[in-house]
């Protein structure tokens, strides 16, 4: 069966596959190890980072990947 990965290894992954990849995280992830990620990948990906609120409170984060090129 399928075994867990990492975030990093998720990213490697899908970025292998897909001009952009968008990543579903819980509320408590840390920004700076997203922006580390983006800019692990040479040429860099763009990141776009959107806070998810229900009901005014912080229920989870949507980050964004992009291809520099697009």
């Amino acid at each position: 069966m399928l075994q867990p990965l990492d975030g990093y290894s998720l990213f490697n992954i899908a970025r292998g596959i897909a001009p952009r990849v968008i990543m579903f995280l819980p509320r408590n992830v840390d920004i700076n190890q997203l922006a580390d990620l983006s800019s692990s990948v040479h040429p860099p990906w763009a990141l776009e980072v959107e806070k998810n609120f229900l009901n005014g409170k912080l229920k989870a984060i949507t980050a964004y990947f992009s291809a520099s090129s697009l």
